[in-house]
């Protein structure tokens, strides 16, 4: 997604009232196709109030409405509409569904696809502009079985599926079937097709000598080299360069890092067991832990000290360095040993209905983007052990030298626990910018919006928009802009920078948030030391519950239409360190000092 996605979806158009406008851009996504389907996604009308759906056409003939087609695809459209069930009130805000899955498609056939508002009349807008996309041919297949994979459970098929991988030509499908393959690190290629099948999973050894100790370096400039994940896209050696292009990571099955210990589950509103893996520390590590339990202590065991080792020497689930055009779909995300999904200098990243439940594994994100350009993250089910969308730009005064992480756009997405549903930082150095997350729904991440750097970190998160979502029983803050953050797994292998970070040019906007309980926003610069965050925009925002605003370190912003309900305090607002501030149809109003 690039710059102008973003101030295309900003713009204001002047048209007659009873004008339906339709959607004025549909795309395909990177790889958001193969022989069988094609995924499309579009950009609301700036008019959409009175939009209550959508109707894709292919080659002229209906093939069904957005509402109806995610409730098909999407793991997160069950726990969306109970979100609004739950709502007798009628408080929040409702999202819109823009996306659509045309299933059943021919191989190697071409579609054009357009896209019709629906009013609450019933009624249709004209045709948006086509989108023209053509089907894949049948893959080749390459069944890991063939290459001697047991898929038992207990079988090592580490070998096996490599082989399968590594006999792959250029645009085959490497496919898990119904089975438990128990594998060690895995080395992807360019132009290939992983597909965990239906009631397969590829299950994480536990062993620590399975992963290569010679895995990857997070940043150019760091001195820690760390272990390969599950799935990779890397050089071997860590220290050459190469580059991949089109992989995609598909399936109904499951990938399991097999990190931790499982606590008795928790049940969901639909009856459906939600895992709940061991809280851990580096203290705790040797009791809770699986793999982790014996990467931490390999690492130990060559001299490292445990701090360090637990922080730096578990393995995440898929890690992915310099690869352009990425798609991720339909498989569900378990008990990574470090982290979930990461993605390092990638360029057009999708990740599309897939289904994340890591809580409450120690460092157990959803999917993180490291000074990367171009992501696309809908439809998608997030109960994580940290962040669930979470995007990094290198750390301390070296990060200048990298490239920022830019153009993200995050929609029609459920978050349930989580430390954050879209997340920058604290790794801020190089810039994170020009980020749209909309029409998503959480319900109990510890923030919404979170917002997290220091004062020796460098660069910063700017043009970011955050709009048309709704938010209930938060943990922590609903909004949070912070300097004041500590990793405790953190190592200190890079230049501190001389400048603090800073979060600027934010806008909030349509936004209900329901029983946050620590803060509804925190802003907290640094204002003793000169450390500000500038041109924060809060509008049309709704608050109901105890939580109040606590604003520290702000400079040249505004709240309008901002409202406050059920706190139980008179003046909601705490503001202190500040300047330049405007406040316009809020309810409660500031009181002065």
């Amino acid at each position: 997604m690039h710059r102008t996605l973003l101030a295309t979806l900003t713009m204001s158009i002047c048209l007659p009232l009873w004008a339906l406008e339709a959607p004025s851009k549909v795309l395909v996504p990177t790889l958001a196709y193969d022989d069988q389907q094609i995924i499309l996604v579009w950009e609301k009308p700036a008019h959409h109030a009175d939009i209550i759906d959508y109707h894709v056409y292919a080659n002229g003939q209906l093939l069904g409405s957005s509402n109806a087609n995610n409730g098909q695809v999407s793991p997160a459209k069950p726990h969306i509409d109970r979100f609004y069930q739950q709502d007798t009130r009628n408080f929040h805000h409702r999202i819109a569904i823009h996306s659509f899955t045309a299933l059943g498609l021919k191989p190697d056939n071409e579609y054009r696809f357009t896209v019709r508002s629906v009013g609450r009349d019933g009624k249709e807008s004209a045709d948006s502009p086509v989108v023209v996309q053509r089907t894949t041919a049948v893959p080749a297949l390459f069944d890991v079985r063939r290459f001697g994979a047991k898929g038992d459970g207990h079988t090592l098929d580490t070998a096996a599926i490599q082989r399968a991988i590594d006999a792959c030509t250029p645009g085959c499908k490497v496919l898990l079937p119904k089975g438990i393959y128990n594998s060690g690190a895995l080395y992807l290629k360019s132009n290939m097709t992983l597909e965990i099948g239906e009631d397969a999973t590829l299950l994480g050894s536990g062993r620590a000598e399975d992963y290569p100790r010679d895995g990857y370096i997070q940043y150019p400039y760091s001195t820690t080299v760390r272990p390969a994940s599950l799935i990779n896209a890397l050089p071997r050696d860590p220290r050459k360069h190469q580059a991949f292009e089109n992989i995609r990571i598909v399936g109904k099955g499951t990938i399991d890092g097999n990190g931790w210990k499982r606590n008795p589950d928790l049940i969901d509103e639909h009856g459906q067991a939600l895992p709940v893996y061991r809280a851990s520390d580096n203290t705790r590590y040797m009791h809770d832990g699986v793999l982790a339990k014996a990467q931490v202590e390999r690492a130990v065991a060559e001299g490292m000290n445990v701090k360090d080792a637990y922080g730096q020497m578990r393995s995440s689930l898929i890690t992915l360095r310099e690869v352009k055009n990425v798609f991720y779909g339909g498989f569900t995300v378990l008990n990574p040993a470090y982290h979930g999904i990461m993605n390092l200098e990638t360029e057009n990243v999708v990740l599309a209905n897939t289904t994340h439940k890591t809580y409450d594994a120690n460092n157990g994100d959803g999917i993180e983007f490291a000074n990367s350009r171009g992501a696309l993250v809908f439809n998608n089910f997030f109960d994580t052990g940290d962040d669930c969308v979470n995007f990094a730009a290198g750390t301390g005064a070296q990060a200048v030298k990298q490239k920022p992480q830019q153009d993200a756009w995050i929609f029609n997405n459920y978050f349930a626990k989580g430390h954050g549903m879209v997340v920058a930082g604290s790794h801020t150095g190089a810039w994170i910018q020009n980020i749209l997350a909309e029409d998503n729904v959480s319900d109990g991440t510890d923030a919404g919006l979170r917002m997290k750097s220091t004062n020796f970190m460098g660069g910063g998160a700017r043009n970011v928009i955050f709009r048309d979502s709704a938010l209930r029983n938060t943990v922590k803050q609903a909004f949070i802009f912070t300097l004041d953050y500590n990793d405790p797994n953190a190592i200190l292998d890079y230049e501190k920078s001389t400048i603090a970070g800073q979060f600027r040019d934010v806008q909030v906007s349509d936004v209900t948030v329901e029983n946050a309980q620590l803060a509804a926003i925190e802003v907290k610069g640094d204002s003793q030391h000169g450390a500000f965050h500038h041109h924060l925009a809060f509008e049309r925002v709704r608050f109901s519950g105890p939580a109040v605003a606590r604003i520290d370190g702000l400079k040249d912003s505004r709240f309008d239409a901002v409202q406050f309900s059920d706190t139980n305090a008179s003046n909601p607002w705490q503001v202190s360190g500040s300047t330049g501030l405007a406040f316009h149809n809020v309810v409660p109003a500031p009181q002065a000092k």
